[in-house]
């Protein structure tokens, strides 16, 4: 099948992509409104595989926005082109076009039950690092696999353990979860937990809505459970005031910094009132340390809002985020929001809030035992 034809998709396909869809898939398809909606989207790469007047393949490819991920969708081929390489064309081509989008990694999710798909990826140098329970219509079970596409790109270790804010307002615990955890892998993460440390770290009032967590609420939470804690801010007046028009509720929100500044002065929490330098911030991930990082979200989502992630891991260009606030539209997946490259740049230009340019990050350690 060497005058197969892969190319970008184009509305004409449409009719075409429709029906290989029906003759590949009993369930999950995609519809024509999905392929459309694909073919006019700047975050997503739709190819196809022709030979003459037949369409007899395509592969979907998802990007992240501020992200350098690349997740294949789907791929689809149809029966009576399958066993003739077909199917690795398309997946080098999807590897091509991430590569030239500065995707340091691909990643897809495969049926447990699909036998000859994993052994597709895993001959092109796909490893399996998760497992879905019942992910797809039928209630099987996926495999979350994943491929370095770029040099240099080092796939993180260990696995961030993803927890979910179960809340609008609970990013802060959440990612506080999840770096403990990586840290204490037996510890546990739960809904109790969460709005318990909400609880502790709350500004009481926020933008709208609940109040979000202080860097310094969260750096009181994670030593009371038995982390060492260096707590990097600037400015040093109190965070998120200026973002609260009511008297009232900044008067709360400076009552309540003051209080946290108090407590915080009668532990072994280390708090600089400067910004930590990525360099800096890089070396302390590659000796150990996990970091929970005020971002906005405006890079990732054109939503200015305050929202904490976890960084577990970094590299010479990437550092790896994991983001408890997973998006629940029927295009994403967990797989988008655990140890995700982000270039150095972009995140130094995410990693900050509001007016006042607010730049917070918690870095955790193990706690150093005092000597007897």
């Amino acid at each position: 099948m060497d005058n197969i034809l892969i190319r970008p998709a184009q509305r004409s396909d449409l009719d075409r992509l429709c029906q290989l869809e029906r003759s590949c898939f009993d369930g999950d398809r995609l519809s024509r409104r999905n392929f459309s909606h694909m073919l006019r989207s700047e975050h997503a790469e739709l190819i196809v595989a022709e030979q003459g007047e037949l369409l007899g393949g395509y592969a979907l490819v998802l990007y992240r926005s501020g992200t350098n991920l690349a997740r294949l969708y789907s791929i689809a081929v149809t029966p009576q082109w399958r066993g003739r390489g077909v199917s690795s064309r398309l997946l080098e081509a999807t590897e091509q076009q991430a590569r030239s989008r500065d995707s340091a990694f691909m990643r897809l999710e495969v049926s447990v039950l699909n036998q000859s798909a994993i052994r597709l990826y895993e001959r092109s140098g796909y490893h399996r690092f998760g497992r879905i329970s019942a992910y797809y219509e039928d209630g099987s079970d996926a495999w979350r696999m994943e491929k370095t596409i770029r040099r240099k790109a080092q796939r993180p270790h260990p696995r961030t353990d993803y927890y979910e804010q179960s809340t609008p307002f609970t990013c802060g615990p959440a990612s506080l979860m999840m770096a403990m955890k990586r840290l204490e892998p037996q510890r546990s993460m739960n809904r109790t937990e969460e709005l318990r440390i909400w609880r502790e770290s709350t500004t009481v009032y926020m933008t709208s809505g609940h109040g979000g967590c202080s860097p310094h609420g969260l750096a009181l939470s994670a030593w009371q459970r038995g982390f060492d804690v260096s707590l990097y801010v600037t400015p040093a007046n109190t965070p998120f005031v200026d973002s609260v028009r009511d008297p009232q509720k900044k008067s709360v929100i400076e009552l309540v910094h003051e209080d946290y500044r108090q407590q915080i002065q009668t532990t072994s929490i280390e708090l600089i009132n400067s910004e930590l330098e990525l360099s800096r911030l890089i070396g302390h991930l590659q000796r150990g340390a996990v970091a929970v990082t005020l971002i906005s979200t405006w890079r990732l989502n054109r939503n200015k809002a305050p929202h904490w992630v976890v960084i577990g891991s970094a590299d010479e260009r990437h550092v790896y985020i994991s983001d408890p606030d997973f998006d629940r539209d029927p295009w994403h997946s967990e797989t988008d929001y655990i140890d995700v490259p982000v270039g150095l740049e972009e995140f130094q230009a995410m990693a900050r809030f509001g007016r006042s340019r607010l730049r917070a990050t918690l870095l955790l350690t193990e706690r150093k035992k005092k000597p007897a």
